[in-house]
């Protein structure tokens, strides 16, 4: 019988994302389409699947401005950003440009997980219901929790406190060992903690609120 597949914690690698750096002059736009995922042309992108951008400067298609974005590659000259529905957005004229997230690894990390959240059931039971009928609401992308070795010069731990005084929205990028795939999810940081005690080292930990679907390149 073939046995399964399994990934070690260690060899794994997990980023965080720690601002955004835009190239000198901006890596400019020149179209975007309204499209279910949007694709977005810019000669000679750079990108790679898995990258996290945030775009400035549209005109016409002002929904994407200040937008965080997971992207995936078309070809050299277009990308596509990934859980985004344009269909519905102004049609794009001119004038943006993109800038893309630095990733630090994080190599503090000690322990990570993700919980999806659960739906809220909507009663639909009547008169004629035979037994309990329920609907699902809205999903709910749940939170991921990430624990270190707590410490005040760390940039991830600076970058994650700094987002939660102001709410941005940061990226977490988990690659598997032995080419097993990578992970993308963004969220906003819902808590903070950190403790000690004798006969340990300070520890601390971080949780996010996922603010859309994980985004999985196999």
């Amino acid at each position: 019988m073939a046995g399964g597949q399994s990934y070690k914690w260690h060899g794994s690698q997990v980023a965080v994302s720690t601002g955004f750096v835009a190239d000198s002059p901006p890596q400019g736009i020149s179209a975007i389409t309204r499209a279910n995922p949007p694709v977005v042309s810019s000669t000679g992108h750079g990108l790679q699947d898995g990258d996290v951008i945030t775009i400035t400067g549209a005109t016409g298609m002002t929904e994407v401005n200040n937008g965080i974005f997971v992207v995936e590659t078309v070809d050299a000259n277009s990308f596509r950003l990934l859980n985004t529905d344009a269909t519905g957005y102004g049609a794009y004229v001119s004038g943006a440009t993109f800038a893309m997230a630095n990733f630090s690894t994080y190599c503090q990390l000690t322990n990570y997980n993700r919980q999806g959240g659960t739906s809220p059931e909507i009663d639909t039971t009547t008169i004629c219901s035979t037994a309990a009928e329920f609907d699902l609401g809205l999903r709910d992308f749940g939170t991921a929790q990430l624990d270190y070795l707590f410490s005040l010069q760390d940039t991830v731990q600076i970058a994650m406190q700094a987002a939660d005084e102001t709410k941005e929205i940061i990226a977490v990028r988990i690659v598997l060992p032995r080419e097993g795939g990578t992970m993308v999810l963004l969220g906003r940081v819902q808590q903070t903690s950190e403790s000690a005690g004798n006969g340990g080292n300070w520890t601390g930990s971080t949780t996010l609120r996922i603010s859309g679907p994980r985004v999985d390149f196999a």
